[in-house]
Parts: structure tokens; C-alpha cells; sequence
């Protein structure tokens, strides 16, 4: 596992709080999830346009 630090603005960060915690995740765990998805996503549209 790799640790990086990350710099968002306050109010980015505030939202990403409530959204972790109306998900019942951690801010961690809710940021993994949100790149996992975008990674996926961006794959898949790759592979589309291919």
C-alpha cells in the first residue's frame, strides 16, 4: 500500500466527510472508493472507444 499526502480545499473536504459518513465509510475508505470508481469507469470508456 502506498501513502501520499493530498491537499483539497475545505469545503471539498467537508463535503467529502458527510458523503463517507452517509455511506457509513471512512473518509479513507470513501476516497478509495470514489478513484477505484473513476479508474473503472475511465477503462471502460477507454475500451469503448478502442
Amino acid at each position: 500500500m502506498v501513502n501520499f499526502t493530498l491537499r483539497i480545499p475545505e469545503d471539498l473536504y467537508t463535503q467529502l466527510k458527510e458523503l463517507a459518513a452517509s455511506q457509513d465509510r471512512s473518509v479513507n475508505s470513501q476516497l478509495l472508493h470514489l478513484v477505484r470508481r473513476a479508474v473503472e469507469d475511465s477503462q471502460h470508456s477507454s475500451a469503448r472507444k478502442a
